[in-house]
This record gives structure tokens, sequence and C-alpha cells, in this order.
């Protein structure tokens, strides 16, 4: 939770920016209890650029930034995979439903490289009435080192939610043979 910090300095005495005249006095006690109340907004304000950079954002506004581009997290994600989902967020939802972004996406959340079967879902038919070329499922195998462990639940959830609604998501483990 985001706190205070105590006896923070202001990097922009307002004492300082007074004319000569009121160099002494109430004016100046006046400004430093000013510069102690504003000095937490202005810090915030020159170091803004930070708390939007999912790569510099301090951890426990990572939330808050993800709110920012729609997406949430597992209880299962580090912290890197959580910055590289808010950094990669944008491109996600640009190509969501896509092969390249299903892949990316599996790579982001496990640090895997999958392979992502296209159901040939998307297509036509010559026939009036006729039946459409696919599946309604997407296949996703993922190869995985013997050390490996991933929440297949949790995957499946996140995975359906980057498929086109008719489509379902099959996960195939396979470990190779040690």
């Amino acid at each position: 939770m985001r706190k205070g910090v105590s006896h923070l300095a202001s990097a922009h005495p307002m004492g300082e920016q007074l004319p000569a005249i009121f160099a002494e006095g109430k004016a100046q006690d006046l400004t430093k209890a000013l510069d102690e109340v504003l000095a937490p907004v202005l810090t915030t304000l020159d170091c803004l650029d930070s708390y939007l950079d999912p790569a510099l954002t301090p951890t426990d506004m990572l939330p808050w930034l993800a709110g920012w581009v729609a997406i949430g997290f597992g209880e299962q994600m580090t912290e890197d995979q959580r910055r590289a989902l808010v950094a990669d967020a944008v491109s996600l939802h640009q190509g969501r439903g896509t092969l390249d972004a299903l892949t990316r996406l599996v790579k982001t959340l496990t640090g895997i490289d999958a392979q992502v079967t296209d159901s040939g879902g998307v297509g036509w038919s010559t026939r009036p009435r006729g039946y459409l070329p696919g599946t309604d499922e997407a296949v996703v195998t993922i190869h995985l080192p013997d050390e490996t462990v991933v929440d297949r639940e949790w995957l499946q959830d996140v995975l359906e939610l980057g498929v086109p609604a008719h489509v379902s998501v099959r996960i195939t483990i396979l470990n190779p043979p040690g």
C-alpha cells in the first residue's frame, strides 16, 4: 500500500521563490508548511513517467496500471510475468484470438514457447448452408521441461479469455522423454 514518506523535502521550496523582502519571518514559515504538504504531490508528478512504465512502477502499483490496460493477474503470476503482461497488453488486445497473440500470451505467462494449432474455423463454404471448415477448438500444445510446473486449470481459464467466444481451448502438455 502506498504510504507517505515522512520528512520528505520539497525539490522546489517555495520560500526560495519569494522576493527578498519575504526572506525571513512569517512568509517563510507559511511556505515551509505548504512545502511539507505539497512535497509528496510534486515528487509524484516529477516521477509520473516511472509510475506509468511497467518496468519501473512500484510492485503495489502494478494492479492499478493493469486496470488501465484492461488486464488482470492470476495469483500464480510472478512479478516479472505481471510486468511483462502489462507491457504487452495493448499488443495482445490488438491480436486477440490470433495464433501469434495466443503464443505470446502463453510465453508471457509460463515462459515457455508453446505450439498453438489453428482450428481452421475462419473460412467459408462454397455451398449454401454448407458446413464450415475446421473445428471450434484451438489446440495449445506446450512442451515442458520435466521440472516445470504449470497450473493447467488457470492456464485454461486465461487462454479461454484470449480466443473468440465460439472457440474452446484444449491444452496438451508434453514432457520430453528424460
